[in-house]
């Protein structure tokens, strides 16, 4: 008996740990049912296991993951194309004088932006010197709904916060009075800002980082106390650094009272690259041998894909959000060359290039763990040990999914560049073919 308890001694402890973790599972579950009803302020959605609906949602990952990372690619070749050709048509002019060589060309100029004009909100007793643009932020004491995960549900509850946005979407008691908004929110442009000899287009200010905050004083609060009264409760209005308040009760933070900021794109050192119209600005569209291209991909693809409506909706999504570069209308708060600033953009794109690459790849691994997930889901069956062993397979599975998304992913990448850059497609389709013959071959050595 000695003997044949030493043997086994593995096995024993083997299933002493599942059942523990069977165990530890069960109190969470009853944990969670006892919890339930004391939080009468929250309410939860619980997480319930389909395996069908999981396949479902894990294919239209998959499916979305190649929609995401084909249309990355195509907005990276043709972008990068069009940074290149549009390097080649930039004119660098100096900002003192009108080129009238260069009109409707685009164009690379810089030097000190400047204004006599002011921006002024007479509501809020503001006239602002030197200044593109002035922004009015207002936000509001209100409930706000927010979640978090508890033992395999989602709980809701709802804190007291200043938001910028009016939330509607509060039950149990807690509600907004959107009346009490009685400030909007508002951006002032100043249309008579001049780079040099060059006037500065609206759609250029409107670019202009507002990053500079403006104090507020006691003749704001007095120009906005003349003007609301006491308008919708409010009795109070109080400046306190960067913001003015309206107060339903002096000296206190009631729900729905409001505060006002301001921020302040200020003239300074600029550049711009964009179209010259006679002394100002206009956007630069780039016409090239693409546009057929672009408009023929669409074409076909609203044609195939009408009889799927999930896949249509995934492409048209990635599509929409996956657009390439189809003007050029820039400016920067800074003193930069020609080359710098085409260096800038091509390394931006290669930057969001990058990042969608890898959240394309996360989202192709996680649809094949979806797609895996029901043989865990059968394991967990087991009697005393089925969660431990569905725990071991879905982490198998996990890694499993994980490494068939190379390949992949770097096939759909392939792809997407033999069509949009074919001696980069070739390259990289060998070697994803390398890769996916080398796990295969991994895999089955280990097997």
């Amino acid at each position: 008996m000695l003997r044949l308890s030493q043997s086994n001694h593995g096995l024993v402890v083997f299933t002493l740990f599942a059942l523990l973790i069977s165990s530890c599972d069960a109190i969470n579950h009853l944990r969670g049912h006892i919890e339930e009803p004391q939080n009468k302020h929250l309410y939860s959605s619980h997480s319930k296991g389909n395996p069908i609906a999981a396949v479902i949602f894990g294919f239209l990952c998959v499916f979305g993951a190649f929609a995401m990372l084909w249309y990355n690619e195509r907005r990276q070749a043709i972008t990068e194309y069009r940074l290149e050709q549009a390097k080649k048509q930039c004119t660098s002019v100096n900002s003192a004088e009108v080129n009238p060589n260069t009109n409707h060309q685009l164009i690379h100029t810089n030097g000190e932006s400047k204004t006599n004009d002011l921006v002024v909100d007479a509501t809020f007793g503001l006239s602002m010197k030197d200044c593109i643009k002035l922004v009015r932020t207002v936000e509001m004491y209100q409930w706000v709904r927010k979640s978090r995960e508890e033992n395999k549900r989602t709980v809701y509850y709802y804190v007291q916060e200043w938001s910028s946005t009016f939330h509607s979407d509060c039950g149990d008691g807690h509600y907004n009075d959107k009346s009490k908004w009685i400030v909007e929110q508002e951006t002032q442009v100043n249309l008579n800002v001049r780079i040099g000899a060059y006037l500065m287009s609206k759609s250029l200010a409107e670019q202009t980082n507002a990053h500079e905050s403006i104090p507020m004083a006691a003749n704001n609060a007095q120009a906005v106390s003349n003007f609301y009264g006491f308008s919708k409760g409010f009795q109070n209005y109080e400046a306190n650094g960067q913001y003015i308040y309206f107060q339903q009760n002096r000296g206190t933070v009631s729900m729905n009272d409001l505060r006002v900021s301001f921020d302040a794109a200020r003239t300074g050192p600029t550049t711009v690259v964009s179209q010259q119209y006679n002394d100002t600005f206009t956007p630069f569209v780039i016409h090239d041998k693409f546009e057929q291209t672009l408009a023929r991909d669409e074409n076909l693809e609203d044609m195939s894909l009408t009889c799927t409506t999930c896949c249509c909706f995934c492409c048209k999504l990635c599509r929409a959000l996956e657009k390439p570069l189809t003007q050029i209308d820039w400016i920067f708060e800074q003193i930069m060359t020609q080359n710098q600033v085409f260096k800038k953009k091509a390394e931006e794109n290669a930057c969001l290039t990058l990042a969608q690459r890898i959240g394309g790849y996360i989202l192709m691994g996680i649809g094949f763990c979806l797609i895996f997930s029901p043989i865990s889901w059968l394991v967990s069956w087991f009697p005393l040990v089925g969660n431990f062993l569905a725990s071991i397979t879905g982490f198998i599975f996990f890694l499993v999914s994980f490494i068939i998304s190379i390949p992949f992913s770097l096939l759909t990448i392939a792809f997407a560049w033999l069509f949009y850059h074919p001696k980069y497609g070739i390259a990289l389709i060998a070697l994803s073919g390398l890769i996916g013959a080398g796990i295969y071959f991994y895999i089955k050595s280990q097997s």
